[in-house]
């Protein structure tokens, strides 16, 4: 993935941290609750290496509240 792609999701959590006067993991939260959204971030975490690094450290990092869970072989993001 090119690194621009990954932009767009940091630059749409900073756009909603502003317009919702929300934290970090609220933004995420909102961001998630989103079918396009989610269904790119869960391509995203499959298809791309670094990625798909970044969400098992979100896991790690974070345990029962991280936003992504593994299933099998696969990560998605946990329906809230």
């Amino acid at each position: 993935m090119k690194e621009g792609h990954r932009a767009h999701w940091i630059l749409h959590i900073k756009k909603l941290r502003l317009e919702h006067c929300v934290g970090l993991g609220d933004a995420e939260r909102m961001a998630l609750a989103d079918a396009d959204w989610r269904r790119w971030v869960e391509h995203q975490i499959n298809a791309d290496n670094q990625c798909r690094r970044m969400a098992l450290r979100h896991i790690r990092e974070r345990g029962a509240d991280a936003l992504i869970e593994r299933v099998g072989d696969r990560l998605r993001a946990r329906s809230n």
